[in-house]
């Protein structure tokens, strides 16, 4: 099992790839007593954790499992394996004492890997230095590392901001560079994060030579990498509006903001001019995305799985007869087929199940080789 806990940020505690094993259950004893449960195995696992499946072969693609998107959310990643029965369980009236058990079944084995993106209302986003850790600082009680050189943050960082009696998440984004969106430094990494953010704050520095290339950049970068992210709403705050002829540029650069149809707002980071109007805009633009999510979303459609029969059966490559079914291969898992009697009450069951019918149809004589599973045995009915 594993479940979305929000008292964790990392996902540290799985850095070293270790088998993690549930703990198994006890065998029986005597008097028909039944062996202890095996106990159950709880990942904990920061909230915004995805779950996936490694492929078994090289050129197979990893399969989502789980998307832990909410605190508390819980899903079942794993099964463990059935238990057997003890030879009490086969004496009949000419067979009173059993000579064989039926063994308790593997649990399952995965190989899993386990990607934490960021849950945050609003991600800032921006050339390196243009200033989102400061604004974020501006805005919250978080303390991100600021400097006067590029790429000081190499990891998303969030604060909570407060506007009146509500508050959002915001969470900045690591500097983006051109090229991000192919991977260029660490593009992808930091691109991922945005995609679970609801409104973007796009950061532009007044000083740069040229901050409507930088705009554009940026922009473009999100639109290589796809996933949605240029669709999400955006708000352009025009940083660094205290130094000196930024009011000019800021005007000039509005105006062209505003020819298409962009929302901006000139600011001053570093000495918090106008930092709570932006974030009264973002928290303003947040309630249009939450409104237009809850109203527009699509509805889930949920399909019922086809029925299967409980038994399949095909000639593999190599012209043995192979048998499919849960149970089948679970009980052919869990009986000694080199011991006579208990290959005898495999087979018994087998039958039960309608696996002698399948075989039939396959051409099946007595005595021919089957595959159940992993296990391959002699049918003798």
């Amino acid at each position: 099992m594993a479940t979305a806990d929000r008292g964790l940020s990392t996902l540290g505690a799985f850095r070293e790839g270790h088998r993690l094993a549930a703990e198994p259950g006890g065998a029986g004893g005597g008097n028909k007593r039944h062996g202890a449960r095996g106990a159950e195995l709880l990942l904990k696992l920061p909230v915004g954790s995805m779950v996936w499946l490694d492929p078994t072969d090289a050129d197979g693609e990893p399969e989502l499992l789980a998307d832990l998107t909410a605190d508390g959310a819980l899903v079942l990643i794993a099964h463990g394996g059935r238990g057997g029965w003890g030879n009490k369980r086969f004496a009949t009236p000419t067979r009173q004492t059993p000579r064989f058990a039926q063994h308790g079944a593997a649990g399952t084995q995965l190989r899993l890997r386990i990607e934490l993106k960021l849950l945050a209302d609003v991600g800032l986003v921006g050339l390196p230095n243009a200033g989102k850790s400061t604004l974020l600082r501006a805005w919250s009680a978080a303390r991100p590392k600021v400097a006067p050189y590029p790429f000081t943050t190499l990891e998303p960082e969030l604060g909570v901001v407060s506007v009146g009696f509500e508050t959002f998440v915001a969470a900045d984004m690591p500097g983006l560079i051109e090229g991000a969106s192919q991977g260029v430094g660490l593009g992808h990494e930091f691109l991922r994060h945005i995609e679970r953010t609801r409104v973007l704050v796009h950061v532009l520095d007044l000083t740069s030579e040229h901050p409507l290339e930088d705009y554009e950049l940026i922009n473009n970068e999100l639109a290589e990498f796809g996933h949605g992210l240029a669709e999400k709403p955006q708000l352009v705050a025009l940083n660094k509006i205290d130094v000196p002829d930024a009011d000019e540029r800021a005007a000039e650069l509005g105006a062209v903001l505003e020819a298409r149809r962009v929302r901006w707002l000139a600011i001053s980071a570093q000495q918090r001019t106008s930092t709570d109007a932006l974030a009264q805009r973002a928290f303003w633009l947040l309630q249009e995305q939450r409104v237009y999510e809850k109203y527009d979303a699509p509805l889930p459609v949920l399909r019922p799985e086809a029925r299967r029969a409980r038994v399949e059966g095909a000639r593999a490559a190599d012209g043995v007869a192979v048998v499919r079914g849960a149970t089948a291969e679970w009980l052919a898992s869990t009986f000694d087929v080199a011991e006579f009697e208990s290959r005898h009450e495999l087979i018994d069951r087998l039958r039960r199940l309608g696996t002698g019918r399948v075989l039939d149809r396959l051409g099946v004589q007595p005595g021919e080789r089957v595959r159940i599973g992993v296990t391959e045995m002699q049918w003798d009915p």
